[in-house]
């Protein structure tokens, strides 16, 4: 700690040194010594003499000279110390004179001189809940500059490439390739083998107070070097995070400006990872606290009794630590987030924070006295997400239903247009749901009640007025390419996002959630599939997402690398189908009908060869057979680097999406509908959605002859509207014409529309000049 210290006095009297010299505007000054001179210029340093004896002997050393300062280099390219406009100074960690370990070990100390406004942020105060007043009801937003932000997203992008590298498994935000749902999956699984196998423990939620404005900097800067970044990376990190200065807004004016000593920018794009970083200590403390036995974690049985253990899921500041229900590991629960908080500066928010007891928990109250925060109960949610939940409950699904109406009671004072309302749903209430989605199955009565809400606003505004359907929800639900207004059947769309879990599965080995799954459940032979789930369902979510899977069963192919995972005549790894149903007969006599690819390739020949293997000789009608598979397989080479992946036929690239599926799925064929002339860019939506209303619609015929000869068409009318825009082409007319051509039918319906209602309200007669 003394050390630690005169370290952190030397950097403050060196920036004190440095805003005197700036006030004075003291030159800089390069000149040019003998050796001798220099010798005596640094007498009292024995490291520059060093360098000053190492130098050649007709060499002519330069020095610089700022004030009292003196130095072996050639000095900044300014004029004089006024230029510094702003200075910080960077610590680094300490290193051996020359690398010799049996040197002296010197403190190096980097500064850096910038452009104050460059880390300025102006800080903005945004209320957390209604009728706010305390302080701690705001949450603080940061307004960086734009020249900072590129500078701090190029170090971030860099960053989140080695996330996945520094950060436990037990960490799933801001990790690519880790998601939110991830956590949400292996609680509820935890959860419900603790429930299933009759044991009992307790959940401690934990909350983060003010997560990113109280990370203390060394401690970050100091977990860095600990997981191997360089001097370099740590001082631009700490550049980044101790040079900010901060003005607040008030009613859009800046007023004040100071500095930080600790936390991180809300708007930093750095700020996210760091914060992971930092948070990473606490997860290292938890596994091995479970590694001394001073806490157990939660043990998820699987079918061959080996099981996962799952101790901690941390998602940014929320946290999830998995405790037996004894007071001796609540104490030290305690203890360690103690600790925690003294070294990071990031302590627990107990009105928050809550422990939730799992199966038949005798001495709760006193656990939660022991913890300092309050008692929860079972069911609640976790990352919005029902945790301990019978997820097959109606009730799980009233908080979207809630949001729906809310969202349409903001809009039922306004007036939108029906292709405002078209908008509204495809990019609000139809999201809305998804999230649950993803990971539960909607009950039907669910998905139908959302369905109406979305079908009255679209008919009868947010006031959800009972008005005539004019065009079916069926054909409403159809893709734009087939008529319809490409709004989505949540009931679809729902096993399309359940299905992605089986890819996921299929090709995310290394991740925590798959390691749960496939111990709690088993692996197919492959490990391409979990095993059928045959318990009950509980509070789980994985046996409604395996029954999903058999949607991949028939659309998937393998890409094959070391063979190792691919069958040979079972698989679909070459073609558009398995080589036992494209070689029945050869099939048939097979010696090894389960052989793995790996079993048929001999490495031993230089490149590879492929042995095939039979129980009889060929007999001569069977050589032809045996000629085409060779000629199949010949050019296929395995790579014993590569691992074998899966592929899905349905999109181009052979990486699942859930666009793709749910098309297939939703497999209705529609009309032949003219696309880019009803949506036209070049026309507005509500005219689209009216021309597209008139499609549907067969009495809809006026004007057309007047159209025709403002452009010289000669053309007869087909009898009906859909039939004339089906039809409808730019002939043979020049691009400028061709445009408003193709938006003309959208206009006149939009024209007729309006005459009519002048007709009918205002009992005016039909004017084609008006129109």
């Amino acid at each position: 700690m003394e050390e630690y210290n005169l370290i952190h006095n030397g950097v403050g009297a060196g920036y004190g040194m440095v805003c005197f010299a700036r006030m004075e505007k003291q030159p800089f000054e390069r000149i040019e010594v003998s050796r001798n001179q220099a010798l005596e210029m640094f007498s009292e340093n024995s490291f520059k003499i060093e360098i000053i004896n190492d130098l050649p002997e007709d060499k002519t050393i330069t020095v610089y000279r700022c004030g009292p300062l003196v130095d072996l280099c050639r000095g900044p390219h300014i004029p004089n110390t006024s230029f510094v406009k702003a200075f910080a100074c960077l610590k680094a960690s300490s290193a051996y004179w020359r690398g010799n370990r049996d040197r002296e070990s010197l403190q190096r100390v980097y500064g850096i001189s910038f452009v104050r406004s460059l880390n300025s942020t102006f800080l903005v105060l945004i209320p957390k809940k209604a009728g706010a007043e305390d302080l701690r009801d705001f949450r603080p937003i940061s307004l960086v500059g734009g020249l900072y932000k590129l500078l701090a997203k190029v170090l971030a992008n860099r960053l989140k490439k080695v996330m996945g590298k520094v950060v436990s498994s037990a960490q799933n935000a801001f990790v690519e390739g880790r998601q939110i749902l991830d956590a949400a999956l292996i609680a509820n699984e935890a959860i419900d083998s603790m429930l299933k196998s009759k044991e009992s423990g307790v959940l401690c939620k934990l909350d983060i107070e003010k997560a990113y404005d109280h990370l203390n900097w060394n401690f970050l800067l100091s977990v860095l070097q600990r997981m191997g970044f360089g001097e370099r990376w740590t001082g631009w990190i700490s550049w980044c995070i101790s040079t900010a200065t901060f003005s607040v807004l008030i009613n859009g004016t800046p007023e004040g400006f100071f500095n930080s000593s600790r936390g991180l920018h809300q708007g930093d794009p750095l700020s996210p990872y760091l914060f992971v970083i930092g948070m990473e200590a606490f997860s290292r403390l938890i596994h091995r606290a479970v590694r001394g036995g001073f806490l157990s974690g939660c043990r998820i049985k699987g079918r061959r009794g080996d099981g996962a253990l799952v101790s901690h899921l941390l998602f940014a500041d929320d946290t999830l630590v998995f405790c037996d229900s004894s007071q001796d590991e609540m104490a030290y629960l305690s203890w360690l987030l103690m600790w925690f908080e003294a070294l990071s500066g990031l302590r627990i928010n107990l009105d928050k924070s809550e422990i939730l007891p799992v199966g038949r928990v005798e001495n709760l109250e006193l656990l939660a006295i022991e913890v300092g925060c309050k008692v929860g109960r079972l069911p609640t949610s976790y990352l919005g997400i029902p945790l301990g939940a019978n997820h097959k409950s109606v009730a799980v699904w009233d908080g979207v239903e809630e949001r729906f109406r809310k969202r349409l009671a903001k809009w039922k004072r306004q007036f939108i247009s029906k292709g405002g309302r078209m908008a509204l749903i495809q990019s609000t209430l139809s999201s809305m749901p998804i999230y649950l989605m993803s990971l539960l199955r909607i009950p039907r009565a669910v998905s139908l009640r959302l369905e109406k809400i979305q079908r009255d606003f679209l008919w009868g505004g947010g006031a959800l007025k009972k008005k005539p359907h004019l065009v079916k929800w069926d054909t409403v639900c159809l893709d734009k390419s087939k008529g319809g207004l490409g709004v989505r059947r949540l009931s679809i769309l729902n096993r399309a996002l359940l299905c992605k879990w089986n890819w996921r599965f299929a090709n995310e080995r290394d991740k925590l959630w798959r390691c749960v799954i496939s111990r709690k459940f088993g692996e197919e032979e492959g490990g391409w599939y979990s095993k059928e789930v045959r318990e009950g369902f509980g509070v789980g979510f994985w046996k409604d997402i395996r029954k999903e899977g058999a949607l991949l069963q028939n659309r998937v192919g393998f890409s094959v690398g070391n063979g190792r995972r691919v069958k040979f005549w079972k698989d679909n790894w070459c073609g558009n189908s398995t080589l036992c149903n494209s070689f029945p007969s050869l099939y048939a006599f097979a010696s090894y009908k389960e052989a793995w690819i790996e079993e048929m390739w001999d490495h031993s020949g230089g490149e590879g060869v492929w042995i095939l293997r039979f129980s009889r000789p060929f007999n001569d009608w069977e050589v032809e057979e045996v000629e085409r598979l060779l000629v199949i397989i010949r050019g296929r080479r395995l790579n014993p680097l590569a691992e074998d992946c899966l592929l899905w036929k349905e999109t181009k690239d052979g990486i699942f999406s859930v666009k793709s599926l749910y098309s297939i799925l939703d497999s209705r064929s529609g009309v032949q509908f003219p696309i880019n002339i009803i949506w036209n860019p070049c026309v507005p939506t509500k005219v689209g959605f009216f021309a597209w209303e008139a499609f549907w619609c067969s009495k809809a015929r006026v004007l057309w002859e007047l159209l025709f000869a403002l452009f010289g068409v000669s053309w007869v009318l087909p009898y009906s509207v859909r039939d004339t825009l089906s039809g409808w082409s730019g002939f043979n007319m020049g691009k400028k014409r061709r445009k408003v051509w193709k938006a003309a039918p959208s206009c006149i319906f939009w024209a007729v529309w309006k005459e009519r209602n002048r007709i009918a309200f205002d009992n005016e007669e039909l004017s084609l000049n008006r129109c």
